[in-house]
């Protein structure tokens, strides 16, 4: 490796996605007739764009990973014909090569087009802008226009955009929220053949138009927030699942930082921008739906105010050398809030918006092996993906009963007239 081709060393935000190479997809659902050229077109400038998505990562000789800087082609567009739910069909992925993809499967007029970005570089709400970018180029492309895209600089992790707005670490560490997807142990697994990436099944809740502005109208009515609604719907579907009290039960998720510092952070200037926070039930919020959301909500609004969120980034090294939290009730969910209206196309129906995620077992015990939960909103359309091995798929289908059953009672709910 050339020293001078080397970027930056991964910070710990970053780093704990390396070691179990993981990525996310962000994949959009068409029909009509897509063009292949322009698509290629426009995935080129979002290279462009976004030289982070040409980069990739080696291992370093402290144990981390470094950050390289592309030395050749940029990546391609994986193109083939299977089954558009299978978003990943035929494509390989490999961090020393490049952490972007672009992944394509079609059946006639009906294609996936899946967006795949490393964790390491981007979270959902970097990468919701890209694929905005994405597609905003597509539509250039078609229409015989070339894209001229702004380039942006690498992102900088969290802990340096932190720094620069003075927010320090808490002095005490152990009142660190464990964060989503993290529990370390500090020695390594002992070395063995590479066991390939694990292709996890999905299991989803989608509503409706009409019970997703239910949900929003019940929310305003009681003042709480969707995402309380869902995360307490999730609470009591945890609860009756696993036949635990709700007060045995903490609910962990992750919180989108760029607009609770000052300055704000731009979407793209950050690799995972994010904080980290939970909510245990207290016996006062009772089991009910609108009590648990109002919890959430005040849970994470003292969090915010007192500062303790900004600063869990910082706390990650901490955490982790801490070992796996011993809570036998702990619930993890990400909620990516709603995916930005992406253009429309000419000949061209964008039907719906997907996630997916895949990452090889994790030999160092930095990411547990668990399920996620991924909550978003796409065209008014309220989703939870639960992403799982195939064979917990009989109880994931089970959470997703109960869960959209408590969903649609609530989004039932009138006002009194």
């Amino acid at each position: 490796m050339s020293t001078a081709s080397v970027i930056r060393l991964l910070a710990p935000s970053e780093q704990m996605f390396a070691f179990g190479e993981v990525f996310v997809g962000y994949s959009v659902r068409v029909s009509g007739r897509l063009d292949l050229n322009a698509l290629s077109t426009a995935f080129d400038a979002i290279v462009r764009a976004h030289p982070i998505l040409s980069a990739r990562l080696e291992a370093a000789e402290t144990g981390g990973h470094v950050l390289v800087a592309a030395a050749g082609a940029a990546p391609g567009i994986s193109v083939v014909d299977g089954d558009p739910e299978q978003l990943l069909t035929g494509a390989k992925f490999d961090q020393s090569v490049a952490v972007g993809a672009l992944c394509v499967v079609r059946d006639g007029d009906s294609a996936s087009v899946t967006l795949v970005i490393h964790h390491s570089v981007a979270d959902a709400y970097h990468a919701l802008a890209i694929l905005g970018d994405l597609w905003l180029f597509y539509r250039a492309a078609t229409e015989g226009r070339l894209p001229e895209p702004e380039i942006h600089p690498y992102p900088e992790p969290v802990e340096a955009l932190l720094a620069a707005r003075g927010i320090e670490k808490f002095p005490n560490p152990a009142a660190a929220a464990p964060a989503p997807g993290l529990a370390v142990t500090s020695t390594p697994a002992p070395d063995t053949i590479d066991p390939g990436y694990q292709m996890s099944q999905t299991t989803r809740c989608r509503l409706s138009k009409a019970a997703t502005a239910q949900l929003v109208d019940l929310g305003h009515r009681e003042q709480v927030t969707v995402h309380g609604l869902v995360s307490a719907a999730i609470l009591l579907m945890e609860a009756e699942i696993r036949a635990l009290p709700l007060t045995e039960l903490m609910y962990s998720y992750s919180v989108d930082l760029r607009t609770r510092v000052s300055p704000p952070i731009g979407l793209t200037d950050g690799t995972d921008v994010l904080g980290f926070t939970n909510y245990v039930p207290g016996a006062d919020a009772g089991a009910t739906l609108i009590g648990l959301a109002r919890g959430v909500c005040d849970a994470l609004q003292a969090a915010v105010d007192s500062g303790f969120v900004q600063q869990t980034p910082l706390q990650i090294p901490d955490v982790a050398a801490a070992g796996p939290p011993r809570v036998p009730g702990m619930v993890m969910a990400t909620n990516w809030g709603r995916v930005p209206q992406l253009p429309a196309q000419q000949d061209l129906r964008i039907d719906d918006f997907r996630s997916i995620f895949i990452a090889k077992p994790d030999r160092t015990g930095r990411r547990p092996a668990a399920n996620t939960r991924i909550i978003s909103t796409f065209d008014d359309r309220l989703s939870i993906e639960i992403h799982h091995p195939p064979q917990t798929a009989a109880q994931e289908q089970r959470r997703i009963e109960l869960l959209t059953t408590t969903l649609h009672t609530a989004a039932e709910i009138r006002s009194p007239q």
